[in-house]
């Protein structure tokens, strides 16, 4: 391989920005001490290994936008995985992140960046000299940039796969592993083809085993060989490279499923009506032919009609849930059908034109006022905001568990969260479930649901090379790293950054508005997407859209 010869302007250090999602200390520490995970351990013993702390909420799609631009959700404006229009969602992309990324601002500044699989970068943006494969949230067939690099990498290492096949009892390590794989074949393709200066990757396997998988040794597996990968795209610098390895946010135990709509249509603030169930896995299922032989059609059929006539006549999900409770009817039907298909019949949605107050994200851990002038049939009128707002923050932050323990840590309003022009467009009130036990579904049952299983938490990971300048107690923050990888390139600090430069990177002289600096990255490579009705089902199959 040809000797790299890089601009100058940071000193022609490489750097490898290396990115985990859905790490968390409390489920990688054992592993990184006995060196199971070795190239993680020895990066901690060379340097830094601290928390990183994610956005709110702390999602996949909101937190890699902050984590490569170093604004907050309200500056560059997603808080979620889709993003609204009016009353309707659809999945988000890069053009609805309206914030320059770090590689682009790199490459503005004539450093060669090459960005492999991170989270919400397609339609990919034109460099000038680098390249970028997008990752998560993509269709399987989205466009690379240069538009060639596709068809030249399968040719040599057969199809790059985004997504691995979840659910899978058989020989789920080996897909995983697979799919991580071809993260380091493609980085070392691209080696070959570009001096870099940033060689950003990132492996999403790695919070999709802890939903998908429950037993902890394939995970293991699974992580063993994704560090290997890692130490293997580190190899690919020069002597002594500048190294961040950063997850996006953490990973541990839930033990409830709160239905926020379901509560506040006992509550008087939302509406519901008929219509099609906001629960996919088995919708998904059945279309497959992959139903349960033991939850026969003709079960399903008459619970879904039984449902239906009960809803009908003024019952709604919630009562006939209790009412089969009441006379010990729910395990057995439960038994007979999984609850996913007993909810899935309880076919009520929120009507949102006639409702005061609603999630309408599936996952956005946020409640939207129906705003008249802001919403297409908004109810709620500005002399009302502010009492309404404060009297759901109120009564939400009241809310108890079956086991009598507070659901939320904290109820807040927007403003105390996010701070930028996207603001208007958050959830007027941001709900913080205690101590992250808690999924907050926008789906229209029973309350509550005890449902163990893993799902994110605010504390992600940051390991670096460099003994990093971080408060011990406090950690890092998901902001910073952006404005401290830019320092370590010698890039200009972007003046609207929300993080800070760690040390023992010096902060830039020069101070300059990132969007004036990349605006012209606004300029996408490719053409639309296409439908991303498969990119949704994979989204139900991790619990996502539930």
């Amino acid at each position: 391989m040809e000797e790299h010869n890089h601009n100058l302007i940071n000193g022609g250090r490489e750097i490898c920005l290396i990115g985990l999602d859905g790490l968390g200390w409390a489920e990688i520490e054992p592993w990184v001490e006995n060196g199971t995970l070795s190239n993680l351990r020895g990066i901690r013993e060379d340097g830094t290994a601290t928390d990183l702390t994610s956005t709110h909420p702390p999602w996949t799609p909101c937190a890699w936008p902050s984590f490569l631009s170093g604004r907050n959700p309200g500056a560059h404006g997603v808080f979620d995985f889709f993003t609204r229009e009016g009353y309707d969602k659809r999945l988000v992309e890069r053009p609805d992140v309206d914030v320059p990324y770090l590689f682009e601002a790199a490459d503005a500044e004539g450093l060669t960046p090459v960005v492999v699989n991170y989270p919400v970068t397609h339609l990919a943006p034109k460099l000038e000299n680098g390249a970028i494969v997008p990752g998560y949230l993509a269709s399987e067939d989205v466009t690379f940039y240069p538009d060639h690099l596709r068809e030249e990498y399968e040719a040599e290492y057969g199809e790059y796969v985004i997504y691995p096949e979840y659910g899978k009892d058989d020989n789920a390590v080996e897909g995983y592993v697979d799919v991580a794989r071809h993260r380091r074949d493609m980085s070392r393709f691209l080696d070959e083809r570009y001096d870099w200066d940033l060689l950003a990757v990132q492996f999403q396997v790695t919070d999709s085993i802890f939903h998908d998988l429950d037993d902890r040794d394939q995970i293991r597996q699974v992580l063993e060989k994704v560090d290997q990968f890692v130490g293997d795209i580190i190899d690919l610098g020069d002597d002594d490279p500048d190294v961040f390895v950063a997850s996006d946010h953490g990973m541990g135990d839930y033990e409830w499923t709160f239905y926020v709509n379901s509560w506040l249509a006992e509550n008087g603030y939302c509406k519901t009506t008929t219509g099609e169930g906001q629960y996919f896995r088995q919708a998904k299922a059945d279309l497959k032919g992959e139903t349960d032989n033991k939850n026969p059609n003709g079960v399903k059929l008459f619970v879904e009609a039984t449902t239906s006539a009960l809803t009908h006549i003024g019952l709604s999900p919630q009562r006939i849930h209790r009412g089969l409770g009441a006379v010990g009817l729910d395990k057995a039907v439960e038994r007979l059908l999984p609850e996913d298909v007993l909810v899935a019949a309880q076919n009520q949605i929120v009507d949102h034109e006639n409702s005061t107050a609603y999630q309408l994200l599936f996952n956005s851990l946020g409640v939207h006022l129906n705003v008249e002038g802001r919403e297409p049939n908004g109810k709620v009128t500005t002399d009302e905001y502010d009492d309404i707002r404060q009297k759901l923050i109120d009564e939400l932050s009241k809310i108890r568990d079956p086991d009598g323990k507070l659901v939320f840590d904290d109820v807040l309003p927007r403003e105390e969260v996010y701070q930028g022009k996207y603001l208007e467009d958050a959830p007027d009130i941001l709900l913080v479930p205690r101590d992250y036990q808690y999924d907050v579904s926008g789906s229209i049952v029973d309350t509550f649901r005890r449902n163990p299983h893993k799902n994110h938490k605010p504390e992600g990971i940051l390991l670096s090379n460099r003994e990093l300048d971080v408060d011990p107690e406090d950690g890092a923050s998901i902001y910073d790293i952006a404005p401290t990888v830019a320092a370590a390139l010698g890039l200009p600090l972007d003046a609207k950054t929300d993080g800070q430069v760690l040390g023992p990177f010096e902060e830039p002289d020069k101070v300059v508005d990132w969007d004036e600096l990349a605006g012209e990255y606004r300029e996408m490579s490719g053409a639309d997407d296409g439908p991303t009705d498969s990119v949704e089902d994979r989204l139900a199959d991790l619990g996502y859209m539930e």
